[in-house]
């Protein structure tokens, strides 16, 4: 039961690490953290591609997996960042601080998974609006969730480049590894998008968009 309320603190971005924690614990929360988050995942998966069976019963496995390699793919760049800036906290409080965010980010979209069900069944254009603006909301409230987190950890000194580089370079690793993972476990959607193309087809959308 104690980590089940560490948990929902953890996706609440309320403090669940205490000093004297120790590391085997910490290490605990983050697995558990990342566990959870990839279930709910797989509920928004379902969800998304209700409209279309094989695509709903593909994406089970298939968001677990871009959530769950997008989170490892950014966690050595993260921690590198924090080796090298000397940061004068536990690498454990900027993991589970991620863990948060991104356990965050996954329970919006879990509980936006009825709604996005519904319109997918009910509206021709409402449903794929709705799953791409869950996603990038998703991602603004992981990502919030995940700064304020470290943030509340290390106290005065969060201005400090010790304190944001390392949450930037596991931010910014998070989302390019996710980008392609996206495009390599497409479809996703039942729809096609710009995103099912990876970096190529964004850049190569905007760079069009501009040109004309």
């Amino acid at each position: 039961m104690n980590t089940v309320a560490t948990l929902l603190n953890l996706a609440c971005g309320r403090p669940a690490l205490d000093d004297d924690d120790s590391h085997a614990r910490r290490l605990q929360i983050v697995i558990g953290g990342l566990l959870a988050a990839i279930a709910l995942a797989s509920v928004w998966g379902l969800a998304a591609g209700c409209r279309v069976l094989p695509v709903a019963i593909s994406n089970l496995y298939k968001l677990p997996m871009v959530v769950l390699l997008s989170t490892l793919g950014a966690v050595p760049a993260g921690l590198l960042a924090w080796k090298l800036t000397g940061a004068q906290y536990r690498a454990t409080d900027l993991l589970a601080n991620f863990t948060s965010g991104v356990l965050s980010g996954t329970l919006v979209l879990a509980v936006l998974s009825p709604i996005l069900a519904l319109y997918y069944h009910s509206s021709a254009w409402a449903g794929p609006m709705l799953a791409l603006g869950s996603v990038f909301v998703a991602l603004f409230v992981g990502s919030l969730i995940f700064v304020r987190g470290v943030g509340r950890r290390v106290g005065a000194n969060w201005k400090s480049w010790s304190v944001v580089l390392p949450v930037v370079v596991t931010i910014v690793m998070q989302l390019a590894t996710l980008l392609q993972l996206i495009a390599i476990a497409s479809p996703i959607l039942p729809e096609v998008t710009v995103f099912d193309g990876g970096l190529d087809r964004v850049v190569g959308g905007a760079v069009q968009q501009i040109t004309h």
